[in-house]
């Protein structure tokens, strides 16, 4: 017999997530930055006062927190966990079984995106098969270490050179059905390729667009993506 206490938990939370209006807002959020209830209100496209509605559902089921700046309040997923449970409901959503071809806005946005803070889409999944097939990580801790060899390459590429290098992990990217590089190393990484310009965020969404600066330099670490 299921434990009453799990079984609810799971319904409380597919309960958050049966409302398109709530599910824009969290998509919006994933790519770990921080939005007011007026902008998920127009991402949602329902009114300020339904957008508070959600919102305070939303913060209730632990799903999002507020920063409080001044007299506005932000919004943020409350943590990774959340970005990689929306991503795993996500990976499991029904398949449409006639092929469609993917309007441009679709097309950018499974080339190269943030998940939570870290790439994903078939950029993110092109530079975890470059690292590995380099021998770039190593497989250590239950997850993924960069490898000896992977630091020299990141120090070279101009990275942020720490005294420990954070760990990572595989996130199965639910548009092209592979892993990208996730965990504190994911977003330490693409961090690192945002601030340099090698990454550019585009002006909605999480979509991002790989520079030519980004393609020459990525392309020391194996990446080829065209």
């Amino acid at each position: 017999m299921d434990a009453p206490n799990t079984r609810f938990d799971i319904a409380s939370f597919g309960e958050l997530l049966s409302d398109p209006s709530r599910v824009a807002m969290l998509l919006s959020l994933m790519h770990g930055l921080t939005r007011p209830a007026s902008e998920l209100a127009e991402i949602a496209q329902v009114t300020p006062a339904t957008a508070s509605a959600h919102l305070k559902k939303l913060l209730a089921g632990k799903l999002v927190r507020v920063e409080q700046l001044g007299r506005h309040r932000y919004f943020k997923l409350a943590g990774p966990h959340i970005a990689d449970a929306l991503e795993a409901m996500a990976l499991h959503a029904p398949q449409r079984k006639i092929a469609r071809p993917l309007d441009p806005a679709r097309q950018i946005f499974t080339e190269a995106r943030t998940c939570y803070q870290h790439l994903a889409g078939k950029l993110g999944v092109a530079f975890l098969t470059a690292l590995e097939k380099q021998k770039l990580l190593r497989v250590g801790g239950g997850g993924y270490e960069l490898s000896p060899k992977g630091i020299v390459r990141c120090e070279a590429a101009g990275f942020e050179s720490l005294k420990k290098w954070p760990s990572g992990k595989p996130c199965l990217d639910w548009t092209e059905r592979q892993s990208h590089l996730g965990g504190p190393l994911g977003s330490f990484l693409t961090q690192q390729m945002l601030e340099r310009k090698w990454l550019e965020r585009r002006r909605e969404g999480r979509a991002v667009r790989l520079t030519s600066v980004g393609r020459r330099r990525l392309a020391d670490f194996g990446v080829a993506f065209l």
